[in-house]
């Protein structure tokens, strides 16, 4: 037979969908959730291998401890919509529907303020900065956000707070550069050692020197890894390497003697020599490009 509660179901979804209320069901609406925030945190590639705990001041709206959130004075004064009924909802009858949409003297929530908090002149909340601490992963990459959760701007009349959104800004390093899980960084060699062999000394993230064995006729370019000596990879067990590549350097002044070596050089391998210093620092340049 015919069921008057399911045709009213029917219905009043439909004319919820175009007026935003429904028929004959009163809602009561609580307010709004609170907005998230965003932070940009500054982080060095020091702090990256090792992670840290990081302390942040965060300027953000409270719950006002003089009203508990409500606005009104001492938290009490209040009272129910007499538009409403303290329903939310203002009902009409249009013949054989009944309509309801949200009460505009209270936006739903069936309670007015009648005297509004002197704290925080009736808006339940105070903007203050905040101190707050969390863990910034090591292996972290740049643009990471980390989410901490409820920790947003408060919600109005006890509705939920929230998330703070902290964006990781990793900042430039004089010596390193960062691919990922690994590092990179130029370490000067003078032709001679280049050409003839020797060691190249250079420094890991931690401060820890390393010698690496220069093979001898080593290019402009080389570059040597050191497994394990990178940054932590926070999809994977262990570290990523670091990858160490050697600039060949020019001098830009010879003794007479350098000149004559390099002259000499020069001849044998066929070239015309005029005895003008760029022109020889280009041929030696080039034999290590």
């Amino acid at each position: 037979g015919f069921d008057a509660g399911n045709f009213g179901d029917i219905f009043g979804d439909i004319f919820e969908d175009f007026f935003g209320a429904s028929t004959g069901r009163s809602r009561r609406r609580t307010g709004n959730p609170g907005a998230d925030l965003k932070y940009t945190l500054e982080v060095s590639l020091e702090e990256v291998l090792t992670g840290k705990e990081a302390k942040i001041r965060v300027p953000q709206w409270e719950e006002c401890g003089s009203c508990r959130g409500t606005g009104a004075k001492n938290g009490v004064a209040i009272s129910t919509c007499p538009a409403c009924k303290g329903t939310g909802q203002l009902r009409f009858q249009q013949g054989f529907f009944a309509i309801s949409r949200t009460c505009s003297q209270c936006r739903g929530r069936g309670k007015v303020i009648m005297e509004s908090c002197a704290t925080c002149q009736g808006a339940g909340r105070l903007e203050r900065e905040r101190m707050l601490s969390l863990w910034v992963p090591a292996g972290v990459e740049d643009g990471t956000n980390l989410r901490l959760a409820g920790k947003g701007e408060p919600g109005e009349g006890g509705a939920p707070p929230g998330d703070l959104y902290v964006t990781i800004a990793i900042k430039p390093h004089p010596v390193f550069t960062r691919d990922g899980s690994n590092l990179l960084c130029e370490t000067p060699v003078s032709f001679a050692k280049a050409a003839l062999g020797g060691k190249l000394e250079a420094t890991t993230l931690e401060g820890t020197p390393v010698t690496i064995k220069i093979p001898p006729g080593s290019p402009h370019g080389k570059v040597f890894k050191l497994r394990g000596q990178g940054l932590p990879d926070l999809r994977r067990a262990g570290r990523g390497d670091l990858l160490v590549r050697m600039k060949v350097t020019i001098p830009t002044k010879l003794t007479a003697r350098q000149k004559q070596l390099l002259e000499e050089y020069a001849r044998l391998e066929g070239e015309e020599v005029d005895g003008e210093h760029a022109g020889i620092f280009e041929k030696v340049k080039n034999l290590f490009e």
